[in-house]
């Protein structure tokens, strides 16, 4: 009894901020504490509403969700329809979000401590395990599309696009179109990619409030929204303004019509359903409660408007050229002057590269240095990250419409699904968004 009373001593309560912090550590706790894992000091929570707007607008406005809509055209659905999956599945899944989120930026703790109350203490590897290796996943995929912005540049810079439109004459106009064009320079520029992200993350360090990440963070969304407006504001320009050939009627009906728009609901759900379960790992550093929700809230727009201006684009490049490329990146790097489309293709990569960051590196290095944090850091967990990220190859889904929506968003969907469910009962239901510390 003398041991919890002594630990409830260690707690400090802010009322004003409604934020619990932690003033001692313990670190003869080696299996269970580390300083990344301990809980951020309430001075150093200073993360407001626009810094988490900032990441999403990086997550969001970036290659993937651009292409997205495509993915329910491929499957007959129509262009509203697609849309309005997108909005009302990012809806969803911004509900356990934000319940998520709620105990990061209460108690300051990152995901795989709060999970830790569900779970318990060795019980929790699992569900964090799960959602780290989906994370890896994404982060090969997003690594992948990074380096066909660069090999874009590339293209350009040594006049050479006649190889990449050699291939596109012949109809292969998807992401792996640079790969197969130019397969050498595509992988040493892949291997040289990885060995900058880890760069970035070591000079990041977590008990400092990650200010690198902060900084590249508010820096990077204004630049990424401004590269999507050129692309979609050139092409319009010069189509006259004809989107309409994009704009299609469903081409299944009934029940067929039903699973389909059902299956790329949950799709979309799944698209953000690692950061269902990540966001502590960020609202550890709020000021607020207020700035998580606000900041946040803003996500099922920013993809239904990204989606929006790929549709729109697409239909423009129909209307051009007649051929329907749904990857910006060819798109760019193919029919825009060199100086410019060397511009956005680094955009490209700036918007990739935050992602990467925020969505599919923070939080799994979390997960991976939680199985054992006598031994294993943050960045140690990030190395991690990449190994198992190499090794899932997830990038071969992404070029196949059938592969990304069914052996990728929709088979890790599932398996978040449950995990998330018991967030909202265990958090929200049972324990009313508050944990009894002296207990």
């Amino acid at each position: 009894m003398g041991y919890l009373t002594e630990r409830v001593k260690d707690v400090k309560y802010d009322a004003e901020r409604g934020q619990v912090e932690l003033v001692k550590g313990y670190p003869e706790e080696g299996f269970l504490w580390n300083p990344d894992f301990h809980p951020t000091p309430i001075n150093k929570r200073n993360w407001d509403w626009y810094t988490y707007a900032a990441i999403w607008f990086g997550m969001a406005f970036i290659v993937p969700s651009w292409s997205l809509v495509s993915v329910g055209l491929a499957f007959g659905l129509g262009t509203w329809d697609s849309l309005l999956a997108v909005f009302l599945g990012n809806v969803i899944v911004l509900i356990p979000m934000i319940i998520q989120s709620h105990g990061g930026a209460r108690y300051g703790i990152p995901e795989p401590v709060l999970t830790r109350t569900r779970w318990g203490v060795y019980g929790a590897i699992f569900p964090s395990w799960v959602r780290a290796v989906i994370g890896a996943g994404w982060w090969g995929i997003e690594t992948y599309i990074m380096t066909e912005a660069a090999v874009g540049i590339y293209a350009i810079i040594t006049h050479k696009l006649n190889v990449i439109q050699g291939l596109v004459t012949k109809g292969v106009a998807n992401p792996f179109t640079l790969s197969l064009a130019f397969p050498a320079v595509f992988w040493v520029t892949f291997a040289a990619i990885i060995a900058l992200q880890l760069l970035l993350l070591y000079f990041s360090p977590v008990p400092e409030a990650q200010p690198t990440l902060k900084w590249f963070a508010r820096s990077a969304a204004p630049l990424i929204l401004l590269g999507f407006l050129m692309i979609w504001g050139i092409f319009m320009s010069r189509a006259g303004w004809h989107y309409g050939g994009i704009i299609v009627s469903p081409t299944i009906h009934g029940l067929n019509y039903w699973l389909a728009w059902l299956a790329f609901l949950n799709a979309n759900v799944a698209y953000w359903a690692t950061m269902a379960l990540s966001m502590p790992d960020y609202t550890r550093f709020a000021k607020s409660q207020f700035a998580q929700v606000v900041g946040q809230s803003f996500m099922p727009l920013m993809m239904v408007m990204v989606g929006l201006l790929g549709i729109m684009t697409t239909g423009a490049i129909m209307y051009l050229y007649h051929i329907p490329i749904w990857d910006p990146i060819l798109i760019t790097t193919l029919y825009l002057p060199a100086g410019l489309a060397i511009f956005i293709n680094i955009v490209f990569m700036l918007a990739t590269f935050a992602v990467n960051v925020f969505a599919n590196t923070v939080g799994p290095a979390y997960d991976f240095a939680n199985t054992f944090p006598k031994r294993l850091t943050w960045f140690r967990g990030v190395v991690i990250v990449v190994i198992i990220s190499i090794i899932l190859g997830a990038w071969t889904f992404y070029g196949s419409a059938y592969g990304y929506l069914y052996n990728w968003l929709l088979t890790y969907g599932g398996l978040l699904g449950s995990i998330e469910g018991i967030i909202i009962f265990d958090y929200a239901l049972i324990r009313r968004f508050k944990f009894e510390l002296g207990l």
